[in-house]
């Protein structure tokens, strides 16, 4: 949960979700729809199917025992060179290099590297492996990583509260502010969509399941036309589910990912009958069985502009 989201933000999901499941054989139990409802809000949703994907390996090959090996986590869907170390260093309290943000910035600034994270990554990491030490692994990782994110920030360093200063090169030669470089802005793409809000008897609700391969996929929202470029004069509202007296709501959502603005216009019907669809993806929900499906953030924005949830 924390390898794209802050502490703040993750830790009402990490005990909402370690209540639901304490342990690897209870979430290995789970399927990937109840994952992904207790993931909506946090993106990157490919996270939470290698989690789920992961426990499953754990309980079938290993007895419900997180291996502690390299070359075998190594192998676990999700599981990478920052997440093995961690699991190494934290869980084990085995030598490993943890490198995260907040580990890359501590040594750029102490060693003074100029340049960006990115651009320096071999000598950080380098670095960071030379200052790794043979025991207390545990406590190192987790010591380094908070000391980033309490004292050595991105955005005023409490360098005053520094016990490292005396030998830091960035304070000793006044350039703490200006290291690391900051790296340039992703100029993100700028799409519109728009949404279709049907409502049975103000009780049900029509939403679809989403089948792209990568962006929210399996996760579930109103019917929704193509995202295309906000400076395209096509029409979107031709691909409403079915005829009826759609309205325009006034109010548009600007709906922010890392890579795109989208700009959400919604259009609302309300009918008597809750008519049949061809398309087999589509479902009408009962607004009290909402919280069964795992809604993306927009659909729920839009729920509660018109007061539905």
């Amino acid at each position: 949960m924390l390898q794209q989201t802050g502490v703040k933000t993750v830790v009402p999901y990490f005990q909402k979700f370690t209540n639901k499941w304490p342990d690897i054989v209870s979430l290995s139990k789970a399927n990937e729809n109840e994952i992904l409802r207790y993931w909506q809000g946090l993106g990157y949703y490919s996270r939470s199917r290698n989690l789920l994907k992961t426990a499953k390996i754990i309980n079938r090959d290993y007895n419900a025992n997180i291996p502690s090996s390299l070359e075998e986590l190594i192998l676990l869907p999700g599981i990478g060179d920052y997440a093995s170390a961690a699991i190494r260093s934290i869980g084990f309290n085995k030598k490993a290099t943890v490198i995260d943000g907040n580990v890359k910035r501590v040594i750029a600034r102490f060693f003074s590297l100029e340049g960006t994270l990115a651009s320096n990554f071999d000598d950080i990491s380098y670095l960071a492996k030379m200052l790794t030490p043979s025991k207390g692994n545990a406590d190192y990782s987790q010591a380094i990583m908070e000391f980033g994110a309490l004292i050595c920030k991105p955005k005023q360093p409490e360098c005053k509260l520094c016990i490292l200063r005396e030998k830091c090169l960035s304070f000793k030669y006044g350039l703490v502010l200006s290291i690391p470089e900051a790296k340039k802005r992703i100029n993100k793409k700028k799409l519109k969509c728009d949404s279709f809000l049907a409502i049975n008897n103000n009780q049900f609700v029509l939403i679809i399941k989403r089948k792209e391969q990568n962006l929210l996929k399996d996760m579930w929202q109103l019917p929704s036309s193509d995202w295309i470029s906000e400076m395209s004069v096509r029409k979107l509202s031709s691909q409403i589910p079915f005829k009826s007296n759609w309205i325009q709501q006034k109010k548009k959502i600007n709906y922010k990912f890392s890579h795109i603005n989208l700009l959400n216009t919604t259009y609302v019907t309300k009918v008597k009958t809750k008519i049949k669809l061809d398309h087999l993806e589509y479902k009408w929900i009962n607004l009290k069985e909402l919280d069964s499906y795992p809604l993306v953030t927009l659909t729920k924005k839009i729920l509660l502009d018109n007061n539905l949830i």
